[in-house]
């Protein structure tokens, strides 16, 4: 295996690491279980999805009626106790929503039931990120270039550096802070990671402004109606009808279980991507098989072991490695087929990282330290790029500076504290 020299925990590929013969004889393998999982997919996977529907609708309205009942009861034991259930359920609603239900009926897990509404096409999830603008940067982008630097942007997602791939800069000694910001409000980083994307994507496209123009529309209509459902409306009703205090347990409770699934679907995700083992690649190799990219797929990605009722709240990307080999498998099935994968991989001497979720978010948190801190090399060359100029007389960090001018928008008075990506994507909505 060619690694980088880097310490172990933390390797990066310049090259595929098995020979083409192995990785085609692996791709014949891991064909075979998945066309096996798909030809006996039947009504048991259609009443699953069904039933995982029901619950997210079910257990939102008993949530919401919850907050509200929580503020027309005179004691405060009970009102609290209320408030705690309600919000409790809320949060395993929405996670549910995000994860088992949304994420997976997006990836066209279950398209072949052909339902008018849980399929990939049509259905929309309960945060702020629109469907099309995630299918876009998730479905395509990450999982088709999967921990490839400066091609799978959810490494690091623009914010945080995880691999000596991305030079360090003064900035990233503020990963631990940057990284708490992205846990609490990580629907938003989602909904503007795809108009980040975008803007680096389409710099020399004519057509950008039109491209940019729809997504930004469509991500700020949805931003509207999100807010406007858990923040002003549903508080709103609630205090209509039962008086002030109920507006203000629903508002409350709506805020804290957003940033509770805010919280666990960012744990879970960096856990799948980002832990001592998750290899990063350099780059995407020219002549790059099926059987290379299943072996990238599970080299770059990592399991957390759990019960049922934990996999389900993962949205089973606890399986992540079935997951990125097999995406539009419906994910409840991961399960059922990790052994074979976890044998398949032993048989061709390919890490199969899993482990208990305490180990796995501690080693996600242990990267973001290491790489907030440079190595002496790391340091030097930070300096040096200061001082190194080019044939025209400039210096690399001017460079730097002038690529980020021309997709920069220029703010002004209080809009300076506005994030770069939110100007940007409020000035090519109009």
């Amino acid at each position: 295996m060619n690694t980088h020299s880097v310490p172990t925990q933390y390797p990066t590929l310049t090259a595929a690491p098995l020979p083409k013969e192995q990785t085609e004889a692996l791709a014949a393998e891991l064909d075979t279980l998945y066309k096996s999982v798909m030809d006996s997919l039947d009504a048991k996977d259609a009443r699953y999805i069904h039933r995982i529907y029901a619950t997210v609708v079910y257990s939102e309205l008993v949530a919401r009626g919850l907050l509200a009942t929580a503020g027309r009861l005179s004691s405060k034991r009970s009102q609290v106790g209320t408030w705690l259930l309600g919000t409790t359920l809320l949060s395993f609603s929405k996670i549910l929503n995000n994860m088992e239900l949304g994420h997976n009926v997006m990836h066209g897990q279950y398209d072949w039931m052909q339902h008018p509404h849980l399929n990939s096409q049509n259905f929309d999830w309960d945060i702020v990120c629109p469907a099309p603008l995630w299918k876009h940067s998730h479905n395509y982008l990450h999982h088709t270039f999967t921990n490839i630097v400066n091609r799978d942007h959810d490494v690091g997602y623009h914010l945080i550096r995880v691999t000596d791939e991305q030079s360090w800069t003064p900035s990233d000694r503020y990963n631990p802070f940057k990284t708490m910001v992205l846990a609490l409000g990580f629907e938003w980083a989602v909904a503007f990671h795809d108009i980040q994307i975008s803007v680096d994507e389409y710099a020399d496209d004519p057509d950008i402004h039109p491209i940019l123009q729809q997504k930004s529309r469509d991500l700020f209509a949805k931003i509207v109606r999100q807010v406007g459902k858990d923040y002003i409306a549903l508080p709103a009703v609630a205090g209509l009808a039962l008086g002030r205090r109920s507006a203000v347990t629903t508002l409350s409770g709506n805020i804290t279980a957003n940033i509770v699934r805010n919280l666990w679907t960012w744990a879970v995700i960096f856990c799948g991507h980002l832990t001592d083992q998750a290899h990063i690649y350099t780059h995407l190799d020219d002549i790059e098989s099926r059987g290379d990219w299943y072996v990238r797929q599970i080299l770059g990605s990592s399991n957390v072991k759990g019960g049922s009722l934990f996999h389900i709240l993962t949205g089973n990307l606890s399986h992540q490695i079935e997951h990125h080999i097999f995406p539009d498998m419906p994910a409840h099935r991961y399960a059922s087929i990790a052994p074979q994968v976890q044998a398949i991989c032993q048989k061709y001497n390919l890490t199969y990282n899993t482990g208990h979720f305490g180990k796995q978010f501690k080693e996600v948190i242990g990267r973001i330290m290491y790489f907030s801190k440079p190595s002496k090399k790391e340091w030097l060359s930070y300096q040096q790029s200061l001082t190194k100029m080019d044939a025209n007389g400039v210096t690399e960090a001017e460079n730097i500076a002038k690529k980020q001018q021309r997709t920069a928008v220029k703010g002004s008075g209080l809009s300076k504290v506005i994030p770069q990506v939110v100007r940007q994507a409020w000035f090519y909505a109009w």
